[in-house]
């Protein structure tokens, strides 16, 4: 069984204490951590990530456990893009133990421009792909290739509810 199996059967009865740069210091439950199968792409050293609800309806906080300065937002493809899909292979089914489609949530990496003249985009080519019951995560390349690395968002298109974890 995988190290990240194991982290994942116990995360109901664990809590973290997080102080990240973009949210102050939080408490989470260890059932909001998302273990790896593989590392992300760039940041080898990291495998457990609180995934939390940010401040915008679709949008979310992804917080390295270890080294919360490492925090990514998170965003629904679906909101903007309705008609988005993901071809998921055996391969990925299997590491994230993925039933049903239900067991499955999609999100795809943000990023917020240097300046305002830039867009916002999303890396629609390779999302991250959860079981939440799980508590496993995976980014993989979408089979899809109509998608791209850095495909136009507008923020706008997420609303904003009265709850959620705002910038600290």
């Amino acid at each position: 069984m995988s190290h990240a199996v194991m982290e994942a059967q116990d995360r109901s009865t664990t809590t973290y204490t997080i102080t990240s740069p973009a949210v102050g210091t939080i408490e989470i439950s260890g059932e909001a951590v998302m273990h790896f199968t593989e590392a992300l792409w760039g940041f080898p050293e990291r495998s457990a990530y609180a995934l939390l609800p940010a401040a915008r309806h679709g949008l979310w906080w992804l917080l390295s456990v270890d080294e919360p300065q490492t925090t990514f937002v998170l965003a629904d493809p679906f909101v903007g893009h309705p008609e988005y899909g993901i071809d998921l292979g055996d391969a990925e089914r299997d590491a994230l133990q993925i039933v049903e489609p239900t067991d499955a949530l999609a999100l795809v990496m943000v990023a917020l421009p240097m300046t305002p003249s830039e867009p916002i985009t999303g890396n629609f080519r390779a999302p991250i792909v959860f079981n939440l019951r799980k508590g496993l995560a995976q980014q993989v390349v979408n089979r899809d290739e109509q998608y791209s690395l850095r495909e136009p968002m507008d923020l706008a298109d997420y609303p904003a509810p009265d709850d959620g974890l705002r910038l600290g």
